[in-house]
């Protein structure tokens, strides 16, 4: 009866760890997610690709795929570059992750991420990966550009203003 409980204990305890795999994967990206958003910091944006890639050995993946066909039309080719090679990587390494590996694999070995010129082309590829992973396609935010760059003689008069308020 001893031997019955303990091993009946383990299996609860397997289960549990495998619920919390998947938690982990959904909160993880999330955590990463809100860590690099906006982020100009080459490095950390950097560090943030290969773990977030190395997520989708986790059944619950969806979120993780979302995150990395962002990543993959980054504004930075060498993030670009970078999260393509992590999740080729990612995806030889744990090949049943997805249906479709084979196919993934096939475009990002034949499509030059860091190319800064023809960012419309990466995303067609990346909208092909998108329907072959089975994710929604991201759709593109309109930043108002007025609000966002100010001209150079709009800086300057508020920094003469600061100087003025300050009393210099």
């Amino acid at each position: 009866l001893l031997y019955f409980k303990i091993k009946k204990k383990k299996k609860k305890q397997w289960y549990q760890r495998r619920v919390r795999g998947n938690k982990f994967a959904a909160r993880f990206t999330a955590l990463t997610k809100k860590e690099v958003m906006g982020s100009g910091n080459i490095k950390k944006l950097l560090a943030s690709l290969t773990p977030l890639a190395s997520c989708i050995q986790f059944e619950e993946n969806k979120c993780v795929l979302s995150q990395i066909m962002l990543m993959l039309c980054h504004r930075y080719p060498r993030v670009r570059k970078g999260i393509a090679d992590s999740f080729y990587t990612a995806l030889i390494t744990f090949d049943d992750a997805i249906d479709a590996c084979d196919e993934v694999v096939e475009v990002l070995e034949s499509t030059i991420w860091d190319d800064p010129q023809d960012i419309e082309a990466l995303r067609a590829k990346r909208n092909e990966i998108c329907n072959l992973v089975g994710v929604p396609v991201p759709k593109r935010t309109a930043i108002k550009k007025a609000a966002v760059q100010a001209t150079p003689s709009e800086q300057f008069d508020s920094y003469s203003d600061l100087v003025g308020r300050a009393g210099y």
